[in-house]
């Protein structure tokens, strides 16, 4: 039996909808009430690496010691799990509350450990699947300000994974269509190299946009990280100057061990989920996708390249 504080993957009986029961997360501190800077008080700025547990991985400058200063990202096991296998992933070691602010040298080296703990938890023989997402702003869900990340690792795929490997699998390369299509219907925000950031064709709610990679056969384990970070960044820093800095919600979709064309969810929390949403999985969207993202260009204050 499931000890009373440990979080346990339960089904509803309703839907066969996965549901993780973790009541030990009510135990957790909010440090993200308004109007408070939690910076001197911060568990995840260096020199208070004592108050997380012991760090699982960091990227560090030479020479420093682990579970002290000197990390420009660094991981640990989350203190309060949803899930068996849960980390907390800090980018950066400044307290800022978003990525926005992040140097390109601090986001390689986030999207490096993100991409080795990944790896890390998917040599598990228990993890079916290592799902990374962000919070940012308490109404998206984080506690603590600084910037950071978690990381679950998952006995199954999510229910919207699966559902978009059916698809992929059933009706073809359907994102690669619409990232083919995305540049002559206005819907194409930035262009990389090897990545594009665009408002997918039917965006769920408000302002969702998503940063996909060319070739649909890569993986994100061989992701070009320089590449990715540089859209990450401008995606971040237009997000933050279009919508005077809301609270949104980054997600990585991907699927180990199957051909899946992954790519990054990015969902500004513009409005709230309300009963159509919660009670009929149905979503209510007013801003459409060629709308949102002009939006988005005239704050990049450039054409997609």
């Amino acid at each position: 039996m499931t000890a009373p504080d440990q979080p346990e993957l339960r089904y509803d009986r309703s839907t066969g909808r996965p549901v993780l029961v973790a009541p030990g997360r009510t135990k957790r501190p909010l440090h993200t009430v308004a109007g408070r800077d939690d910076a001197e008080q911060c568990p995840f700025c260096p020199g208070s690496e004592n108050e997380t547990p012991p760090e699982s991985e960091a990227i560090r400058a030479d020479g420093s010691a682990p579970n002290g200063p000197g990390w420009t990202a660094r991981a640990f096991p989350n203190k309060f799990p949803a899930a068996k296998h849960h980390e907390v992933l800090v980018e950066g070691p400044r307290h800022l509350a978003g990525p926005d602010s992040l140097t390109y040298d601090e986001w390689v080296d986030s999207l490096t450990l993100i991409r080795n703990r990944i790896l890390n938890f998917e040599r598990r023989p228990e993890v079916r699947c290592a799902f990374w997402f962000k919070n940012v702003g308490r109404h998206a869900g984080a506690s603590v300000a600084h910037n950071h990340s978690q990381l679950l690792g998952l006995p199954i795929l999510p229910p919207r994974l699966e559902l978009e490997l059916d698809a992929q699998r059933n009706e073809g390369p359907l994102i690669e269509d619409d990232l083919d299509r995305s540049n002559r219907e206005g819907r194409r925000i930035v262009d990389g190299p090897g990545f594009s950031w665009l408002s997918p064709t039917q965006p769920k709610l408000p302002f969702e946009t998503w940063i996909v990679p060319h070739d649909r056969t890569s993986t994100f384990e061989d992701a070009d990280l320089v590449d990715l970070a540089q859209v990450l960044s401008r995606a971040t820093k237009a997000l933050k100057s279009t919508l005077e800095e809301p609270p949104f919600n980054l997600y990585l979709h991907r699927v180990p061990n199957e051909e899946f064309h992954w790519h990054f969810e990015m969902q500004p929390r513009t409005g709230f989920l309300a009963a159509l949403e919660l009670g009929g999985d149905m979503y209510i969207n007013s801003m459409p996708a060629q709308e949102a993202s002009a939006r988005f260009r005239d704050h990049l204050g450039s054409s997609p390249t």
